[in-house]
């Protein structure tokens, strides 16, 4: 993994959770970190909804967890998702990327859907805190609201 510092994202922020999770967000008025080093962060709705198709929505396929342990992504319920949109409140803190790393040799489209899978997510070193009452997007009808014949998959 290599990581980059980058400057702070200006404007809104958008952060994916689970729906179980708001009221312990809303409660702390902070995003945590969730056993990673960084909480992530995109800078818009739609790198968001792709974010999210190229990780929680892709049931059965691979992933390594914050521990490094590899793990399948189990079964996708839109239900089950929001995504907020929130105003961060200055604070002191590192904004990184991570810079997904590919062995020698891959394929040109690969490369590109690591590159593209980078630049989507904006990581803050520390758990982020938020000015109150963010938006909250329920993720179904979101997606419903997405063109027929979407790429809803990313192929590895």
């Amino acid at each position: 993994m290599a990581y980059e510092r980058i400057e702070a994202p200006k404007g809104s922020l958008y952060h994916y959770t689970k729906t179980d999770r708001l009221e312990a967000i809303f409660k702390d008025g902070r995003i945590r970190r969730f056993g990673d080093r960084e909480c992530w962060f995109c800078t818009s709705l739609a790198d968001t909804l792709r974010l999210m198709e190229m990780t929680v929505m892709l049931e059965g396929h691979p992933y390594v967890d914050t521990q490094g342990i590899w793990r399948k992504y189990p079964a996708f319920v839109p239900e089950d998702y929001v995504i907020l949109q929130l105003e961060p409140r200055y604070q002191n803190g590192d904004w990184v990327r991570w810079n997904q790393e590919l062995p020698p040799g891959s394929s040109a489209e690969l490369l590109a859907q690591a590159k593209e899978f980078s630049e989507l997510k904006k990581g803050f070193r520390g758990d982020l805190k938020f000015y109150q009452n963010p938006q909250v997007l329920a993720v179904a009808p979101l997606l419903e609201q997405q063109t027929p014949g979407m790429d809803m998959t990313m192929q590895l």
